[in-house]
């Protein structure tokens, strides 16, 4: 049984740093959402403040930290300052769909959210210098893409480290996850500077999806605003 989304309050959080290009592009797919009955927490520890990008935007809060916090303990933070009780979170490099939120709600467990939570199962990838996406394939729990309850959170917080972050939440929880198929509304971006960098083999990811992920059937340009084609065409290649 899911939730009754259109009534639900959703408390996004989105961990930043030094990413303004992305920051601009994630406060766009934010305030693209279908699903309007939520807000977006931003917690940023980048040399240069981005609080400029954020004045103005309805719905997003943004918190300054002034020295360097590790991403997990930058998620902790925003979900603590959460007005709601369902917590999405979202990273700031990747694309999301303005149907998401709507998507991952309806998927959202009503009966039991403290031990059941939601992730897309497949998505797009976007490697950058290729001019189209990859498709995932399926049995994914997309970090990127974590849906849980402010309940759940606060029986295990996420773990107080540099990276891995999302991988370890779901290890600690032990919950359930909702899996969703609907990989037109989650695309992972590979630019260079992600957090996430090598498979359990120790096989790059940048590798590891060029080799083994076939093209996604249709073409970004069919399937994205033409403003977030260029933005993603116009990243520097990867090596």
């Amino acid at each position: 049984m899911t939730s009754d989304y259109p009534h639900t309050f959703v408390s996004c959080v989105m961990p930043t740093k030094d990413r303004p290009q992305f920051l601009r592009q994630a406060l766009r797919y934010f305030h693209r959402q279908t699903h309007q009955n939520a807000e977006l927490i931003v917690v940023d520890d980048s040399e240069k403040s981005g609080r400029k990008l954020c004045a103005g935007i309805p719905r997003v809060r943004y918190i300054r930290l002034t020295k360097p916090t590790l991403l997990g303990t930058k998620m902790n933070i925003g979900i603590e300052a959460a007005r709601g009780k369902v917590i999405q979170k979202l990273d700031d490099d990747d694309y999301y769909h303005p149907d998401f939120l709507r998507v991952a709600l309806t998927h959202y467990p009503a009966r039991n959210p403290w031990k059941e939570l939601v992730a897309w199962d497949c998505f797009m990838v976007y490697l950058a210098g290729q001019k189209e996406a990859r498709f995932s394939g399926h049995g994914w729990h997309a970090g990127g893409t974590l849906c849980f309850s402010r309940e759940m959170w606060k029986k295990i917080p996420f773990r107080a480290i540099p990276k891995g972050v999302d991988h370890n939440f779901l290890i600690d929880q032990q919950a359930q996850v909702v899996r969703v198929c609907a990989p037109e509304h989650y695309m992972l971006v590979r630019h260079g500077r992600n957090t996430w960098t090598r498979m359990a083999d120790g096989k790059t990811v940048e590798d590891f999806l060029r080799e083994g992920r076939k093209p996604y059937p249709a073409k970004l340009d069919d399937l994205l605003f033409r403003a977030d084609c260029k933005f993603y065409r116009s990243l520097p290649a990867l090596e």
